[in-house]
């Protein structure tokens, strides 16, 4: 099994090992996530952001961690190829152990492998007892002696479990996509998916310019800085693990988002002082980017159910110094409390997030056939409840989610069409200044998997109410 080096930061930075606190640290995070469900990316932020373990240590923990839980199914087949017990029998702290060891031998090019078993086996000792220290020092040698006799199963002859044991993921996912896309493409999305993502930002336009933004953000030290070919304002950045400290980034200049989700806000064709529903607002990312494209002139009712959720929102709203944005404590899919007509309704709609595994690889493990569905059901209610308050007059509603799941996309579309005859898909096409560089899938959507352009998985459709309805 090859060994590739998947850690930019450990490549570059060799001087001295690794912290015996900076381990401690990752295993447990991988506790919290698989004993407590804990988000990924919420149990790093909450972990680092008070640490005072230095850049090369916070670098190596993100990558253990997001590393394990992004190849978990794969690392999991090895170690039971070894491991005389069950994983699942084993307590998360040891079974966490075994994959954080597993994980440093085989994917960190840059760790010993006499290294990482040796702390696995510390880890082990210091959360267990010495006979759990004994079982991960005999599970990790017996796997390095003999890891290359763990082949997957043939690829012709069983080409879902070959793909779900190779490339780390759920099976039932593995076998919905061969049968819509076929054994290529899947391949491939299965690929993407385990490919870190890169940082994009979306320039305050308000304040600055791209261009601006990139000279800005070299004086601040950043050094790789290039622009996106699918969203004509986007940047894309390395070289910091903390953006949110740079002064540009307190000053407002800039938001952190996808460049697929910044293709949403375009599709609202939101103009200066018009009336503007986003009901699924926070943390604020598409809200945020409709109030640039207002100028900040009009109003945006930004609906969320989590007051928690709704303070991130007037966070960036303070920050980027917007003012048209109203947010408002309220659950979407039942009756609004503003009682008005829009020209304008974002329907950002909760969703399974198969289409963001690259920045959420936990989310693979968690979800089913039956979530699709579940949400399903949320997501009629909710463009039901805003087709009420959107003006008759040409009023746009746009509907999205970060999923290409078809109970949650087309299967959502069609049904929300059959129930409301006055709405019509309208072409999104020109909406956009430049072409799009993947035709949408029908007219008056946009299906675009992580595959086709490097971006998350985003699907968006866009509606018009007629104005000869009843």
């Amino acid at each position: 099994m090859a060994k590739p080096d998947t850690s930019q930061e450990m490549s570059r930075e060799t001087s001295r090992e690794i912290s015996k606190s900076a381990r401690q640290t990752a295993l447990q995070i991988l506790y919290a996530i698989d004993a407590k469900q804990a988000y990924t990316d919420v149990a790093l932020r909450q972990t680092l952001r008070h640490s005072t373990l230095d850049r090369r240590d916070r670098a190596f923990i993100t990558e253990c961690v997001y590393g394990v839980v992004r190849w978990q199914g794969r690392i999991d087949w090895l170690l039971q190829h070894v491991c005389r017990r069950p994983l699942d029998s084993l307590t998360p702290w040891i079974r966490n152990t075994l994959r954080l060891g597993a994980y440093q031998c085989f994917w960190m090019q840059r760790v010993p492998q006499r290294a990482a078993v040796h702390e696995s086996v510390n880890l082990a000792r210091h959360y267990g007892h010495p006979g759990t220290a004994r079982l991960v020092n005999g599970v990790l040698r017996s796997l390095l002696r003999q890891h290359t006799a763990c082949r997957p199963p043939d690829a012709a002859a069983q080409p879902a479990e070959h793909l779900a044991i190779a490339y780390s993921h759920p099976r039932w996912l593995v076998e919905r996509w061969l049968r819509r896309y076929g054994w290529e493409r899947t391949r491939t999305l299965c690929e993407m998916n385990n490919r870190p993502p890169g940082i994009t930002l979306r320039p305050n336009t308000l304040h600055t310019s791209r261009v601006a933004l990139a000279d800005r953000l070299q004086q601040e030290g950043l050094l790789h800085i290039a622009s996106s070919t699918v969203s004509p304002q986007a940047l894309i950045v390395q070289g910091s693990d903390r953006l949110d400290r740079l002064p540009s980034y307190i000053n407002g200049l800039f938001q952190v988002q996808d460049e697929g989700a910044m293709l949403v806000a375009p599709l609202c064709q939101p103009e200066p002082g018009q009336q503007v529903l986003d009901a699924c607002a926070a943390p604020g990312g598409k809200t945020t980017h409709l109030a640039q494209l207002m100028r900040d002139s009009g109003r945006i009712v930004a609906l969320d159910s989590q007051p928690g959720r709704l303070k991130l929102l007037y966070s960036n709203m303070q920050r980027l110094r917007l003012s048209c944005i109203a947010p408002i404590v309220a659950d979407a899919t039942i009756e609004l409390p503003v009682r008005q007509q829009f020209d304008r309704i974002l329907v950002d709609a909760p969703c399974s997030g198969l289409g963001v595994l690259r920045r959420h690889p936990d989310i693979k493990w968690r979800k089913s056939v039956a979530d699709l569905e579940e949400r399903r059901g949320v997501q009629l209610r909710l463009l039901h409840q805003m087709q009420k308050s959107l003006a008759r007059d040409g009023g746009l509603m746009v509907y999205s989610v970060c999923s290409n799941e078809p109970e949650e996309t087309h299967d959502v579309v069609a049904q929300f069409l059959r129930d409301h005859p006055h709405m019509r898909l309208e072409a999104i096409e020109p909406s956009y200044p430049q072409p799009l560089p993947v035709p949408s899938a029908t007219a008056g959507t946009l299906d675009l998997t992580p595959d086709q352009l490097g971006t998350e998985g985003v699907f968006v459709a866009r509606f018009r109410a007629q104005p000869d309805a009843s």
